[in-house]
């Protein structure tokens, strides 16, 4: 009777675990990146009361052991990594993970792992874990291009912070010449282009009808000329001709001479009035940025005040033999122990690591259907020890009444 007092109790403190996991799911049921968990039980320790035997040649048959459990244990609480549904929210640093892997933070006294992907940039203009303040991880950029293969760091940006210039090293010039045009007649634009230093310069492009279905133009920009003619056919499209390379020694102290060519391939010649204009030059001046906000696969993408974007740095991912072997350190945060394994730290897309998805947040896996049955389940296994406490109390009493009596 004793032992079935204590296997009633082992029965409800084993439940009432169990319970104080699923009120954890249940409250977790909107906490971003949150994984639930999962309780195991496992039958306590045996008392043998007969090892069995084998059977003998004399006939006597075998027997089985003869064993009573002593009640039951807590197995353990794993930890779910399956995929939580992703929701936009047209946050600017909001990111999600889907598949493997966890973002990489540190509170510079240690390393941290999570799922959670609700970004910020805090007052020095660091990205930050909005939950825990912790600081993202990865790599920052040079030269506007990330290498991934040093070690990580945290991401700072420095707002208002010059873009180098860019030199001018293609244009595109499109229109019409009119088929009808007389020789001589000359149509002009002005292309602005810039040097390494940034600055803008003027090159002046003319094209002068020389004969029927062809066109002699010509660039010219401090003191340096490129000249080439365009062929037209019946149907007013170019047969020949199309890029005028144009090499130019500009002044202001830029390095010298600049090449720069004018692609011309979308002009054409219809009977309809002239008329050239510039669809775009790859050039820029230096450019201050003003935001940052994260793009797919966690490159972390400046915009500057010209409408240019650079990518500025990208966060790290870190996977794990073993997730569900990661321990829980709260404000959803995970930190590596001995059964999940070491991280492998790199970027998202690789070494079976995840994608980064930009604007989205993934929300919890609990499954609130499940989570309130395994509630009923577990308040009946609770109320059934209960019982078997009740039961063994009334036979400790039986016996004490037949004693006295």
């Amino acid at each position: 009777m004793n032992r079935a007092l204590f296997a009633g109790l082992s029965g409800t403190a084993a439940f009432q675990s169990r319970l104080d996991v699923v009120g954890h799911n249940i409250a977790n049921a909107n906490t971003i990146g949150y994984k639930q968990g999962r309780t195991t039980f496992q039958d306590a320790l045996y008392e043998t009361l007969d090892g069995g035997r084998a059977g003998s040649e004399s006939g006597l048959g075998g027997a089985n052991p003869i064993q009573v459990g002593s009640g039951v244990t807590l197995g353990g609480v794993a930890i779910q990594h399956t995929q939580g549904s992703l929701e936009r929210t047209g946050q600017p640093l909001d990111c999600a993970i889907e598949g493997a892997g966890m973002f990489v933070l540190s509170d510079g006294q240690g390393t941290f792992f999570s799922r959670d992907g609700a970004f910020a940039l805090d007052d020095t203009n660091t990205l930050v874990a909005g939950t825990s303040g912790c600081r993202v991880m990865g790599w920052m950029a040079s030269g506007g291009s990330v290498s991934t293969t040093g070690p990580v760091r945290e991401l700072s940006f420095e707002m208002g912070e010059l873009a180098p210039p860019t030199p001018t090293g293609n244009a595109v010039v499109h229109g019409n010449l009119n088929s009808g045009a007389t020789v001589g007649d000359t149509v002009s634009t002005t292309i602005g282009v810039y040097d390494s230093l940034g600055e803008l310069h003027e090159v002046a492009l003319a094209l002068t009808s020389t004969a029927a279905g062809a066109w002699q133009c010509t660039a010219a920009c401090e003191g340096s000329t490129a000249t080439g003619t365009l062929g037209f056919g019946p149907t007013g499209a170019l047969t020949s001709g199309g890029t005028l390379n144009l090499s130019v020694a500009l002044t202001g102290g830029a390095a010298t001479p600049q090449a720069v060519a004018i692609d011309l391939s979308s002009i054409t010649s219809l009977a309809e009035s002239s008329s050239v204009v510039v669809d775009s030059q790859d050039g820029s001046p230096p450019a201050a940025l003003v935001s940052v906000e994260m793009g797919d696969g966690g490159i972390v993408e400046g915009y500057y005040s010209d409408g240019r974007t650079r990518p500025l740095a990208q966060i790290a991912m870190a996977s794990f033999a073993n997730p569900g072997g990661l321990r829980r350190a709260g404000g959803n945060l995970y930190v590596e122990a001995p059964a999940s394994g070491a991280a492998a730290v790199g970027p998202a897309d690789s070494g079976g690591r995840g994608s980064v998805v930009a604007g989205r947040l993934e929300m919890s896996n609990v499954d609130l259907t499940r989570a309130f049955v395994d509630m009923i389940t577990t308040q009946r296994g609770f109320q059934a020890s209960t019982r078997v406490i009740a039961t063994a109390n009334e036979m400790l009493d039986d016996v004490v009444r037949l004693i006295r009596t």
